[in-house]
């Protein structure tokens, strides 16, 4: 079956993933130290339990502001969270290069990052519908949960999804369900294997 859709993960493939420049800003607006935002937000386990859905992104605004201190607006909030995902000019140009087959996310994140995504990386979320966030769906990559989840929402079966992920086992999981998966290296790479695997299909 020709693919209908392209799932594409968000951090370290469609954006080089930047965690540490998020807790430095939200350290320096909260005049507090990085530790302190690291035990906090991953220490405390908050960050995993915010990706399965565990925290919407009201709640997640509210911890910061009674833990850390957070003054500033949600604008605000929202290019400091966004800070950590710096978009890679090279893979959106694959991505534009699939036109016309679907492009959607598949991404282990939080609701706060789904609401600020398409404020502050607009070229970014543009380029996919759906975005299927880990915190829509109640699992994480790779538990088999997530992809059949993001299938659903999609509304394909697996034979009809691409994925790709730079983590070998977020790969392994999509391949367990019957999706076909890319391992990410690299744009030029993912663009020559994008073009065998979609050649190949169409022309057999």
């Amino acid at each position: 079956m020709r693919p209908e859709v392209v799932l594409f993960d968000l951090a370290d493939v469609v954006c080089r993933f930047r965690p540490r420049r998020r807790l430095e800003l939200l350290a320096g607006a909260c005049g507090v130290g990085v530790e302190r935002v690291e035990r906090v937000l991953y220490e405390s386990g908050r960050i995993a339990r915010w990706d399965q859905g565990l925290g919407s992104a009201s709640e997640i605004r509210r911890t910061l502001r009674e833990e850390l201190g957070y003054p500033g607006d949600a604008d605000a909030l929202h290019e400091i969270w966004c800070s950590a995902f710096e978009p890679d000019p090279r893979v959106l140009e694959v991505v534009d290069g699939l036109r016309p087959l679907r492009t959607a996310l598949l991404t282990n994140n939080d609701a706060l990052v789904l609401e600020a995504l398409p404020e502050v990386l607009p070229q970014v979320a543009a380029r996919f519908d759906p975005l299927v966030f880990s915190c829509l769906l109640g699992a994480t990559k790779p538990d088999p949960a997530a992809y059949t989840r993001a299938l659903d929402l999609v509304g394909v079966p697996p034979e009809a999804a691409v994925f790709i992920d730079d983590k070998p086992a977020n790969v392994a999981g999509a391949q367990a369900v019957g999706i076909t998966a890319i391992h990410f290296t690299g744009a030029p790479e993912l663009a020559a294997l994008l073009a065998d695997l979609l050649g190949r299909q169409s022309g057999g």
